[in-house]
Parts: C-alpha cells; structure tokens; sequence
C-alpha cells in the first residue's frame, strides 16, 4: 500500500510548524567568507503526546551556475541525521557550512526534517525548508524590471511586475508604490511590497497583487511609481495610467519619446 506524504514549506514565518513537528528557523540566510566555516542550528520540537524520532535530509538547492554542479554532502555537515524527541521537548540539532574558496555568488539546500513511520503508519509527516548561503566578496547583483503591468479582474485593478535576475546571488525584493495624481502633484496612496520569494539566479518571476479596488480612485490619470529593493540596489519605474469611469477599463498611457 502506497505511503502519504505530507509536505510542507513556508516562507513567512520565523518559524514554521505541522501536526506537532515545529521547526525554526524556518529559512537560514547565511553570509560567509570564501574558505570558511559557518556552523549554525535547528531548534526542532515535538508537540506531540508521544515520542518521535526525526530524520534529516538534505538536498542541493538552486545555485549560481558559476560553481558548477555541487553535491549538498561535500558543503553542508550535521552532527547527527536521526534525533530522538520526548514528547512536548525540543532538539537544537548543529550542523556546519563549509564555504569553498571556489565558492561565487550564492548556493542553496533544502533541509527536510522527517518523523519516522511507526508500524502500520500511513502518513509521512515532514517539514521542509530553505537555507541560502551568499559567498561575500563574490556578489554580482544585477536586477532588472522585465516587464511591468497593470489589468482588472472583477472589483480590483492588480499590478503584474517581472522582475529577471541577471546577477550570481538569489533576490527577495521589497519596496514599496506610490500613485499620485496627474503630473505627480498629490500622493493618494503609498502600498508597501513585503520581501517575498527568491528569483535565483538567471531565472525570472511575475508578481502580482492589488494596486487599488475599482471604487478607490475616481476618472482621470495617475501615476504609479514602484520601488524596487535589494542588497541596496534600488529600480524605480513609473507607470502612467487613466482611470475610466468605476474602473471598469485602466489604460496604460505611453510615455513620449
């Protein structure tokens, strides 16, 4: 009989759990010098009633193409690969990050923390998350907006942002958008753009959330400016647009040449 396996990943916690298996940090950013030695942690705890027993699986995650293919077991090291937790206890499991002096950009894993079946079990319950290592000195950070556009779906006006990133180092974006009214004369609305998932290396990724409900903003044009954050370099791109009556049609206007 075939096995369940209940996965998860989350990116927005500082730490994440799943039916009694919690584990934090939920994402391990690292920064480390060429040749060295980052050795960190995992504080996992079983809010179960019972005992469990946990396994540790790693992963080789998406990497800068620069440092060739890697083998997650050559750079990534746990003291131990099984844990025994008490019921309602929790393990700090050490593991150390072995940073070669060949290293560029960015690397990546996936640590994958697993309760063992017990007898008869049916469901594999795991966590799974991210860690990614910067190699400092060696950041390339090249970013660029592909493209940038606005539609309506049912009450709301959404923004869709490609953003490509051309660098050796994984993104995760944030800043924030400010519309004005025509000519830039008055701020309406400032809407914050929170850090969000990474866009790895030579890889693109659309965004799109709401830029304002059909009812918000009245006939006439506007201005949307976007901001666009990471490792302090910094993208603005105006968009001019034109409001017909409830929104029910948004037209981009093109700028002059």
């Amino acid at each position: 009989m075939k096995k369940i396996l209940c996965f998860i990943s989350l990116l927005f916690f500082f730490s994440i759990s799943y039916a009694g298996l919690s584990v934090d940090p939920y994402v391990t950013d690292i920064k480390a010098s060429p040749g060295s030695l980052y050795k960190g942690k995992y504080s996992v705890r079983n809010t179960y009633d019972r005992d469990i027993n946990i396994i540790i699986e790693t992963k080789q995650g998406k990497t800068f193409s620069g440092n060739g293919c890697l083998d997650v077991k050559n750079w990534l090291e746990f003291e131990q690969y099984k844990y025994f937790i008490k019921a309602g206890n929790a393990v700090e499991i050490p593991y150390t990050a072995i940073i070669s002096e060949k290293f560029k950009g960015s690397i990546s894993a996936r640590i994958t923390f697993v309760i063992a079946q017990e007898e008869g079990q049916m469901i594999t319950i795991l966590i799974s998350v991210p860690m990614y290592v910067t190699v400092e000195g060696t950041q390339n950070i090249d970013y660029c907006v592909d493209s940038l556009n606005l539609y309506v779906r049912e009450n709301n006006v959404y923004y869709k942002l490609i953003l490509e990133n051309k660098g050796n180092v994984h993104i995760r974006h944030s800043g924030s958008i400010e519309i004005y009214s025509k000519n830039k004369k008055k701020l309406l609305k400032t809407i914050s753009i929170q850090e969000t998932v990474p866009i790895y290396c030579g890889e693109r990724r659309d965004f799109t959330e709401t830029l304002f409900s059909k009812t918000e903003f009245k006939k006439g044009k506007y201005v949307a400016v976007f901001k666009i954050r990471a490792f302090g370099k910094e993208i603005v791109k105006e968009l001019k647009f034109k409001v017909f009556k409830n929104s029910d049609i948004v037209e981009l206007i093109k700028n002059k040449k």
